[in-house]
């Protein structure tokens, strides 16, 4: 616990940018008898201000599910001074858990409901042969595939459609129109990167569109014939669901950008920790 750190009145909201390797973790989400991120941090949390803080993520990521750039906030009676908060958090969270920067933002600020964008990496490694190296990383998908016949695939999917036959069973009762903004595909080496971005996703969507993807390669499948799953509007028109070792939240957007805020990395260089 770092001494010092109630101060009554002085109340402010900081946003945690959270880096973790899904792979350790059931979850984002608190789980009473599990490991999750949120139960790590907000354990960590309790450690350094000796009481209970409940974080409020952007959104839940599911186990195995990995994470570069995920956001969340709390509200902090103290005057802790960020980047010892920072370093004492990182040195209290387990190595699969990395705090990279702290920012103190404005009152209202909420990292859910203030995103307005998201973006989802997906690694595909398009090889014959397997890779002990990509284990709990990416998704091994042995027949080669051609680029633009995946952006071609891709390039359907593209604006705003209603992705019901993209989403889990059971959340298929609510609202099922998203909107995907953009769908990069690059590759590097033996790997395809997906990067898909949009302001919400449904749950397991990405991983959907992904594991569609891999039947249509698998299959040699006309790209077009996406279309028809899209008006199906149901599940099984669609192809499985991709694992989770390959998916990764990439980025949160937020208007203005979190960069613009005090942070743990941009206080003045005279400030000690």
């Amino acid at each position: 616990m770092v001494s010092g750190t109630r101060s009554a009145g002085n109340c402010r909201r900081l946003a945690l940018l959270v880096e973790y390797d899904g792979s350790h973790f059931k979850g984002m989400q608190y789980q009473k008898n599990a490991v999750s991120v949120q139960g790590e941090l907000e354990s960590a949390l309790s450690v350094v201000y000796g009481y209970n803080i409940r974080i409020h993520p952007s959104g839940r990521t599911d186990t195995g599910v990995h994470a570069l750039a995920q956001v969340v906030h709390y509200d902090d009676n103290s005057e802790i001074l960020l980047r010892r908060l920072l370093y004492a958090l990182n040195g209290i969270t387990p190595h699969s858990l990395s705090v990279k920067n702290i920012y103190n933002v404005p009152a209202d600020f909420h990292s859910r409901f203030h995103a307005v964008s998201r973006e989802y990496l997906y690694k595909i490694y398009n090889n014959p042969a397997p890779s002990p190296f990509v284990i709990d990383r990416a998704m091994w998908m042995p027949k080669e595939c051609d680029l633009n016949y995946i952006r071609e695939i891709c390039s359907y999917l593209i604006g705003e459609h209603d992705f019901m036959s993209f989403c889990k069973t059971i959340s298929s009762d609510k609202p099922t129109v998203r909107t995907i903004s953009n769908i990069d595909v690059t590759k590097e080496g033996d790997y395809i990167l997906l990067r898909i971005t949009g302001k919400s996703f449904l749950h397991n969507m990405i991983r959907i569109i992904i594991g569609t993807i891999d039947f249509f390669n698998k299959n040699s499948i006309e790209p077009s014939a996406i279309k028809e799953i899209l008006k199906a509007c149901n599940r099984r028109s669609a192809g499985p669901t991709a694992p989770p070792e390959g998916l990764y939240l990439n980025r949160i957007d937020y208007d203005p950008p979190l960069k613009t805020y005090e942070s743990a990395y941009n206080l003045d260089k005279a400030e000690t920790i």
